[in-house]
């Protein structure tokens, strides 16, 4: 179960650093003069983090929920968690 989360986690974190690749990108044109105004670039980053806003959403609820259950809090079970018996 838990393994399962951290693979999900890891394949988040993946496509997060695909973006920011693309990001980095963005912002480090190939020749001088070459590339996007400011205002193209912060346009695209500002649709980047809007874009991302459900995922990292999520990441941050379930490293927090990760977090409570390596602690040993008492955590209710996740939406579609079958319960243990």
């Amino acid at each position: 179960m838990l393994l399962s989360r951290l693979d999900e986690q890891d394949e988040e974190i993946r496509f997060i650093n695909e973006k920011l690749s693309i990001l980095i990108e963005l912002l480090t044109p190939s020749e001088k003069g070459d590339g996007p105004t400011l205002d193209d670039i912060l346009a695209r980053l500002v649709e980047l983090l809007r874009d991302q806003e459900p995922v990292i959403k999520r990441i941050d609820h379930t490293t927090a929920r990760n977090n409570d259950l390596l602690e040993g809090r008492i955590v209710s079970p996740k939406t579609g968690d079958t319960p243990r018996s």
